[in-house]
């Protein structure tokens, strides 16, 4: 088992930056081109949705887990006890470089503000990633990624897995059908709230031996460490580290009806929920609304709000719906979800649960006679099927989808910064056209010795 070594600082600048010329791509191929063999994988962070991953990839035929990663070691029991043969490493840096010429594909779940620097790095030695959501932390890390990977011909997919099952697809494939024919105005809504209202504690507390804290942090600003408030699992509410509600769980919400529509771009976006209160933590109970550019999905352009915690659409969303009905205890019910999404249409609405199959009404009635449902995917399986060449269709998430979708969310956790101010987006040049403050949120710099070339 190897342990940290800050002597490795450089390996960003040096190692991984060379590989740029001339990168190692890892597969062994057939005379006609085609993947032939095992797969080899490393992981970058072994519990939690990283021990989800692992799991899921342990399913892939001929696929091996040959190192994985993990900041603070008491975390990594699992792997050791379920893949003994896997190396493991504390300083990710130290994995990529002594692990280079043994592995073709990267698996990144780790918190927010490392997964752009590991996903970089590792495409830079020519390996396919898949990341976890949201793609990265700030907008100016998605978009390069995206156009990293896609102009080295790198397969990627970003772990939204629900977006493989049977009922986001055929969100997807119904709305691209026309089924609620030209949108009018899109809902998306979460009853999480990962955020807080209140100052961190003002003090600092002694560091696990077993957690690299330096490391932790990595490309974040430099801060104290204080038990419970960022590692292993509050990381989410803590700006710099985390995206807060919108970043966790909007990647997940915002799928269907985003690739059903054929990827809209923000025009505008305005938070009207509570600000920031100390500079540190996300708020909670937000909601965000974007002006969307019309496209042939759409009458024209259109309005999308997200609404998180006790955040709920208005009235006349529930009344496109069959209003408010009693049920047979003789409380009010309605078919708005309270995880997922409403898309409203010309002709009909589509409810979209988080996770489960869509419900089509047409003048506030539910329709029972709906096309046909779409065939669900496997997240992992299909990723490593287009490496292999197995099929020419990119995965479900892939980041010339992914990226966009990102970042839309993204444009969100910007807007919570500056509550209250519409935020004017220029797409093409992914800058703000009238907020110099905003965009001073688009590109964050990375801590001094952990620089990612190219980012």
């Amino acid at each position: 088992m190897s342990v940290k070594n800050n002597s490795r600082r450089n390996f960003l600048k040096t190692a991984t930056a060379g590989a740029i010329a001339a990168p190692y791509i890892g597969w062994k191929t057939t005379a006609n081109g085609a993947p032939s063999g095992n797969i080899r994988y490393v992981a970058f962070g072994t519990n939690g949705r990283a021990w989800g991953n692992i799991s899921s990839m342990a399913g892939v035929n001929n696929a091996t887990l040959v190192a994985a990663a993990e900041i603070d070691l008491r975390r990594a029991d699992k792997v050791g006890k379920g893949f003994p043969e896997a190396k493991i490493y504390q300083d990710w840096r130290e994995l990529l470089e002594k692990e280079a010429n043994n592995f073709d594909v990267a698996v990144v779940a780790t918190p927010d503000h490392m997964h752009a620097p590991i996903s970089m790095s590792a495409m830079q030695l020519g390996k396919h990633c898949y990341c976890e959501k949201p793609l990265t932390r700030t907008l100016h890390e998605a978009r390069t990624l995206r156009e990293y990977a896609a102009a080295n011909n790198i397969t990627t997919q970003m772990g939204i897995q629900v977006g493989s099952g049977q009922g986001n697809k055929t969100s997807v494939k119904w709305l691209r059908e026309g089924i609620v024919g030209k949108v009018k105005s899109v809902h998306s809504m979460i009853g999480k709230s990962w955020g807080s209202m209140k100052p961190l504690p003002d003090r600092v507390d002694e560091v696990p031996g077993t957690l690299d804290w330096d490391g932790w942090i990595g490309v974040g600003k430099k801060r104290s460490y204080i038990t419970g408030e960022f590692h292993p699992s509050q990381w989410r509410k803590r700006i710099g580290f985390g995206t807060g509600t919108l970043g966790d769980m909007g990647c997940h919400i915002y799928h269907p009806w985003f690739q059903g529509l054929n990827q809209p771009v923000t025009l505008s976006v305005t938070s009207h929920g509570v600000g920031i209160v100390d500079g540190d933590s996300w708020p909670v109970n937000g909601k965000v609304h974007h002006k969307m550019k019309g496209n042939d999905q759409s009458d024209g352009d259109f309005d999308f709000t997200w609404y998180d915690g006790n955040q709920f659409p208005d009235q006349w969303v529930i009344d496109a719906l069959g209003g408010v009905t009693k049920n047979g205890d003789g409380k009010d019910v309605h078919n708005v979800p309270r995880n997922g999404s409403v898309v409203i249409g010309t002709t009909g609405a589509l409810v979209i649960p988080h996770g489960g199959m869509p419900t089509l009404f047409r003048d506030g009635k539910k329709v029972d006679e709906t096309p046909d449902p779409a065939e669900a995917g496997s997240h992992h399986k299909d990723f490593v099927a287009h490496i292999r060449g197995e099929t020419s269709e990119k995965p479900v998430a892939n980041w010339d989808y992914a990226g966009p979708m990102s970042e839309a969310v993204l444009l969100g956790t910007v807007a919570q910064q500056l509550a209250g101010k519409e935020l004017v987006w220029d797409d093409a040049t992914a800058k703000f056209t009238n907020s110099e403050e905003a965009n001073a949120l688009v590109h964050d710099t990375y801590r001094e010795g952990w620089e990612v070339k190219g980012i």
